[in-house]
């Protein structure tokens, strides 16, 4: 255990409390994309909630205060940052940190629920962010987690958990706490806040592995790469299970009520991303008072000065893999990633094979399906290879076995409930054999691809019931012909047994019996008169 010494304890501490170890609660907000998001931060920093570690190593350490409820965390905290001067831990409730010297930078990318101590005020939501914001200079930045209330994380849960940590959270209920992007937006400028930017976090709150600025989701032509992004598996994988001691890998999920992949591109492709994301992250950035602007001029300009010299956050961070891919806007037009590789506008191949499907035109479905499997992206899912309107072909996925990445179409076509539009049960190997490549030993099997959620087992429950049932009614046809059939022959044998025996019948059989031995003697009387050689 560390000296106490070295924690500054402000009142209000929860003396056996930690958050970082998942065990009251959901555990820190961690990823390798908000570790990007942070290198908006400068100056002196102040950081308020449980964060991971990882997040605080990547913020500068000249003159940065950590600020924790719970004193086991701030005794590890100071600690693993003993060597460091310029870091100080503190402990307590966020209400004593009214009347501090004023921060350059303030990150809570945790929320804004879990600062409170259970010792100390419970302060609402809109009191919490207007004391974040009175501590923040002019021209200083604020970094703010907010979850959402409706997004895809909670839509699609079984039902809620609820954890020693929710003893005073009013969550939705709270009526100082803004709803929505816009009404987050109106809050910051009331504020006195100018807003950088905002990032819709993808899957979790607590571990996005995607943020995705709003001005990346509200471009039209990027929907196939959006789609590819949020159906990745590896971008899929919710890491919030974890605790720092686990890693931050992805862990057993709950079961949901749907794939989360398939109700995020339906949402990217109706243009509700941003509504439906599990998290918003939000930069801002206070401006200067205008009384103090207009008495001290010089001073109120320097704080905006030196935040200008911070680097500009990226549109969009991904973390597949285990590598972290920024991506940004072109100033030739477009988008690119950081190491210059283009994003490429267009629809997914699923997008493009599921209208063709329903427009019920055969012909473009082969064309497709021909092309993606004759090519380098034949072992890449259908959902994650974008086609441009120029007729080029990108994957976004590491490839695999071109048959599982046909088994996975065909699943995802099962659920979107195009299944009768193709013979019963042969779907995987009807769409392997458009593609112009033999069926495997399991071609057949349309279960490729994992059930995302309790839809996605319930329409393959229906599903299976509807060929049972129709393989049971072609069993009943099979039996009633046979037995039509059997009875049918059983009349003709009865009638031929009872012609076998009138007398009629017997003079015919004795009158062929008679034809038959003239025959024969006929036969042998031409052979004997025959001449021999």
């Amino acid at each position: 255990m560390s000296d106490p010494a070295a924690v500054h304890l402000l009142g209000g501490e929860m003396l056996a409390w930690s958050d970082p170890d998942g065990a009251h609660g959901p555990g820190p907000v961690r990823g390798l994309g908000l570790a990007a998001l942070l290198s908006v931060a400068s100056g002196r920093t102040l950081v308020a909630g449980p964060h991971h570690p990882h997040l605080l190593d990547a913020l500068p350490p000249t003159d940065l205060t950590v600020l924790v409820r719970g004193l086991p965390d701030a005794e590890s905290l100071a600690a693993r940052y003993a060597d460091r001067p310029g870091v100080r831990v503190c402990c307590g409730g966020p209400e004593k940190l009214a009347g501090t010297r004023p921060y350059d930078t303030v990150v809570a990318l945790a929320g804004l629920d879990r600062l409170a101590s259970v010792e100390g005020a419970q302060l609402s939501w809109g009191e919490a962010f207007d004391l974040l914001v009175s501590v923040l200079r002019p021209g200083g930045r604020l970094l703010l987690g907010v979850e959402n209330p409706l997004g895809a994380h909670r839509l699609l849960a079984t039902s809620p958990t609820s954890t020693d940590s929710d003893w005073a959270a009013l969550g939705e209920y709270d009526d100082t706490r803004p709803t929505g992007p816009a009404r987050l937006r109106a809050r910051f400028a009331a504020s006195g806040l100018r807003v950088g930017g905002t990032w819709a976090a993808f899957p979790s709150p607590l571990a996005p592995t995607a943020l995705l600025g709003t001005d990346l989701l509200a471009d039209p032509d990027l929907t196939g790469f959006l789609q590819a992004v949020l159906s990745d598996r590896a971008v899929v994988s919710d890491g919030g299970g974890a605790t720092p001691a686990e890693g931050d890998g992805p862990a057993p999920a709950a079961p949901l009520l749907a794939d989360p992949a398939r109700l995020a591109g339906s949402a990217v492709r109706n243009g509700f991303a941003v509504e439906l994301a599990p998290a918003w992250m939000l930069l801002g950035e206070r401006l200067p008072d205008p009384l103090t602007q207009a008495e001290h001029p010089a001073a109120s300009a320097r704080p905006v000065e030196a935040a200008q010299t911070v680097a500009a956050p990226s549109a969009a961070s991904l973390v597949q893999r285990g590598r972290l891919r920024e991506v940004r806007r072109d100033p030739a037009g477009g988008w690119r990633f950081a190491d210059g590789e283009a994003v490429p506008p267009g629809r997914t191949v699923e997008d493009l094979v599921v209208a063709a499907a329903l427009r019920r035109d055969l012909p473009a479905v082969r064309a497709l399906l021909t092309t993606w499997q004759s090519g380098a992206e034949a072992g890449m899912p259908a959902d994650a290879v974008v086609v441009t309107p120029a007729g080029t072909w990108h994957g976004l996925a590491e490839a695999t076995e071109p048959t599982l990445a046909l088994r996975r179409l065909a699943s995802r076509l099962i659920d979107v409930g195009l299944a009768d539009l193709w013979p019963t049960g042969e779907l995987a190997a009807m769409l392997t054999m458009m593609a112009g490549r033999e069926p495997g030993q399991s071609a057949g099997d349309d279960g490729g691809a994992a059930a995302g959620g309790w839809r996605e087992l319930l329409v393959d429950r229906d599903r299976l019931t509807r060929e049972l049932a129709e393989a049971r009614a072609l069993q009943g046809w099979y039996e009633r012909t046979l037995t039509e059939r059997d009875d049918e022959l059983k009349r003709l044998r009865r009638i031929v047994s009872l012609l076998h025996g009138t007398p009629t019948a017997r003079a015919g059989r004795l009158l062929l019996a008679g034809a038959r031995t003239a025959r024969r003697t006929a036969r042998s009387a031409v052979r004997r008169l025959r001449p021999t050689d």
